[in-house]
């Protein structure tokens, strides 16, 4: 086919496949006006660089579940090692934060604690002897009663280099917990959030007023968005069941940090509230795809430092089974405890943090047998490790579901899992085995040595063909010249027969037209 008739008519092609439903991908305007790509790596996580397709479908693609890096196995722990942990690398040492649970129910009973590692697989506890746990002086808790989230912030001056995000418990262990304001809401116990900042990641100071006013129970974090140069954080809110807010700011230690107030809102100290409407800009929320009854939460967003304008989200889908008083329907044991049900780490992306999508439902990390460590709900760590080729994540797990579960009985549950990602590999534009086709639309672009994060393994080829504006082939770039790129390839240069590259067509608009067959397409880069 003429590749100006491809173009112009793609959208009715018979058996075309869309990368994504929503027409704004099958054809952009033709007044967009090419988009300048410089000598950045640009993935294929959306239909941002799909102007049209066949036979080509965005899919999620799942890291492989490696060991299991820490077990729940001192006495701090005995109600398990849970979700909300953190990842970081810091001075050349791998450093995390997790989420110890005792049973017993006591104020302390949930801690963040310390460990670090060399080479991302074998962790040590970290004794920095700050506390007493129960008359053991010997642990690694660095902060008692609190859950939450750990950043390393380039910014601001030494003494606050480490700020975490986190609820606290008020209790007699760790001062700064003291005077923490909680409130009442359906008769529980809630508590605001709280900015705590530390030199060294391990001695920390609470800072006295809430970073925000209202019940964000479970995993919220904040980072420094290298691309707005603000602080961006994500939080728990409700706008229909379990959903993720955001907000932006310049300084983190102006507090409170930014919300919409609304109107009849009560405010005050000890005044705990939910967020439930306007407060903040709703990032990810269950839709009409979803099944009713889901929740999302626990976003563990990431800007991926290792492409352009990518930012990563791994929330927990929460499938609540229909409360049916402690009683089962008929021989269907669902539903016997309140506010239970399985959770499954999704994956959503998104261009700039603010606006989000989920391309492919399926799960980024599913559950394991029913009956494992991670058959019932699991939950991403905060951050990733780069090692060469792969990206290393972290998650937890446990074998009972939301709700079923008693929190006063020790059962060592949980622990955290070690995850292997292809480097980009979070998802593909992925060719029919009998062959596809993708055209982008017009690109800018520096550099000039074209080069392909592509698995074609054995049977797949792919060959690109550059477009002038007026998608006609441009001579020494047609796909008659390409040199077929093959196997598996995080940096496959591409190579025409007359030409090395395409130095010579820099700076002027051109679009990618790739013949595809039987390979997942991850990413594409200009290298200088």
């Amino acid at each position: 086919m003429d590749r100006r008739m491809f173009l112009a008519t793609a959208a009715g092609i018979p058996g075309l496949v869309l990368a994504d439903p929503r027409p704004v991908l099958a054809m952009l305007p033709i007044d967009s006006g090419p988009i300048p790509v410089g000598s950045r790596k640009q993935l294929f996580f959306d239909g941002r660089f799909i102007e049209s397709s066949r036979g080509v479908r965005l899919k999620v693609n799942p890291p492989v579940k490696a060991e299991r890096v820490l077990l729940p196995e001192k006495p701090w722990e005995t109600k398990g090692i849970h979700a909300y942990s953190t990842i970081l690398e810091h001075d050349g040492v791998y450093k995390m934060w997790y989420d110890a649970f005792a049973a017993g129910g006591h104020p302390h009973s949930r801690s963040i604690c310390y460990a670090t590692s060399r080479d991302g697989i074998q962790w040590a506890r970290q004794n920095v002897n700050l506390f007493e746990w129960e008359a053991i002086r010997n642990n690694n808790i660095v902060m008692p009663g609190t859950n939450g989230s750990v950043m390393i912030d380039p910014n601001g001056p030494d003494e606050h280099r480490f700020k975490a995000l986190v609820l606290v418990t008020e209790n007699s262990v760790w001062p700064e917990s003291q005077g923490a304001i909680a409130g009442e809401y359906d008769g529980k116990l809630f508590l605001e959030l709280y900015l705590c900042t530390s030199p060294d990641g391990i001695r920390w100071r609470r800072q006295k007023t809430p970073a925000l006013p209202f019940f964000h129970d479970t995993q919220n974090h904040f980072f420094f968005d290298t691309r707005l140069r603000k602080y961006v954080a994500y939080v728990r809110t409700h706008e229909a069941g379990r959903t993720v807010g955001r907000t932006e700011f310049d300084d983190p230690l102006k507090l409170p940090w930014p919300f919409t107030e609304q109107p009849g809102e009560a405010r005050g100290p000890g005044i705990s509230r939910r967020a439930v409407g306007g407060e903040f800009h709703v990032a990810l929320a269950r839709d009409e795809s979803d099944p009713t009854d889901t929740d999302l939460y626990t976003p563990s967003v990431v800007q991926y430092p290792w492409a352009e304008n990518a930012y990563l989200s791994f929330p927990s889908a929460y499938r609540h089974y229909r409360y049916a008083g402690g009683a089962p329907q008929e021989k269907d044991e669902r539903g016997r405890h309140r506010n239970d049900g399985p959770l499954e780490i999704q994956l959503a992306v998104s261009r700039d943090g603010l606006s989000w999508s989920r391309p492919d439902r399926r799960p980024y990390v599913p559950l394991g047998l029913r009956g494992s460590w991670g058959g019932g709900q699991i939950y991403m760590a905060l951050g990733m490790i780069r090692k060469g080729s792969e990206i290393w994540q972290y998650y937890s797990g446990t074998f009972y579901t939301h709700g079923a579960y008693d929190p006063a009985a020790p059962d060592n549950s949980g622990g955290l899992c070690r995850l292997v990602q292809r480097l980009d590999g979070f998802m593909s534009a992925d060719a029919e085995y009998t062959g596809a086709e993708l055209v982008t639309p017009l690109l800018t672009f520096s550099g000039g040595r074209l080069e392909l994060n592509i698995d074609c393994s054995a049977m797949g080829e792919a060959w690109v063909e550059m477009l002038d504006e007026h998608n006609r082939p441009i001579p020494g770039h047609r796909l008659q010249d390409s040199i077929g790129v093959d196997r598996n390839d995080i940096a496959a240069q591409v190579r025409w027969k007359e030409r090395e590259d395409a130095s010579e067509l820099a700076g002027r608009p051109v679009r990618l037209h790739f013949k595809l067959r039987a390979c997942k397409l991850y990413a594409f880069q200009f290298q200088g």
